[in-house]
């Protein structure tokens, strides 16, 4: 039998289905590992100390000059434990440029430039963390 409506109009053969209702599926091991990573920098930079202590923002010397570190090791200002979170973030990214560089034992001279590059910037981050400490410490 023929339908009555001419050719061109062809009827959609769809199947609608229902939406299916689930739990959202666990979030990539990366972005877990990318959160927890941050959070130990938060808490390694001395940053729960600066928020259970409410430092002055910006502290000053009796000259008025502004000062950076706080001297004194039971004192932390706010920038501080930033600068402090960074410096361990650039040491920490120096030592897994060392441990990715062993992958590459086919490749010896890209092997070798991870390693170099690793080992500076650990070494810068170690430097810079000590002369931080040095001048809290007031040794400097």
């Amino acid at each position: 039998m023929k339908p009555w409506w001419p050719r061109i109009i062809v009827k959609p053969r769809v199947r609608l289905s229902r939406p299916s209702f689930r739990m959202p599926t666990r979030p990539p091991d990366t972005v877990i590992f990318g959160i927890m990573f941050l959070a130990i920098l938060f808490v390694l930079g001395g940053n729960i100390y600066t928020l259970v202590r409410t430092p002055p923002a910006i502290a000053g010397s009796q000259s008025g000059a502004p000062i950076l570190i706080a001297p004194g090791i039971d004192q932390q200002l706010g920038m501080e434990g930033i600068v402090a979170s960074v410096i361990i973030l650039v040491g920490v990214a120096g030592l897994g440029l060392v441990y990715y560089a062993s992958k590459y034992v086919f490749q010896p001279g890209y092997a070798t430039r991870l390693m170099i590059l690793g080992m500076i910037m650990a070494g810068v981050a170690f430097l810079i963390f000590s002369y931080l400490w040095n001048i809290k410490a007031g040794l400097l």
